[in-house]
């Protein structure tokens, strides 16, 4: 098996052109990200009520009487 040789880049390579758009590319995203931010994360999920609410505490009313037997 033929070993690739190693040639340092030259003027003509472009691999340093990619490697600088790339760069910028997703630093264009990251600022992008910061800037709008994750959709739902600033949204809260429950809210609380805007003004105190009263509780009162009703006791349960006393049974009813039962109904007299009635003989047959």
């Amino acid at each position: 098996m033929p070993e690739l040789e190693r040639r340092p880049p030259t003027a003509e390579s472009s691999s340093g052109f990619y490697l600088a758009v790339g760069a910028v590319v997703v630093a264009a995203l990251v600022g992008v990200y910061m800037l709008v931010g994750s959709p739902g994360l600033h949204q809260p999920v429950a809210k609380a009520p805007a003004t105190a609410s009263e509780t009162v505490a009703q006791q349960p009313a006393p049974p009813s009487m039962p109904a007299p037997n009635q003989p047959r």
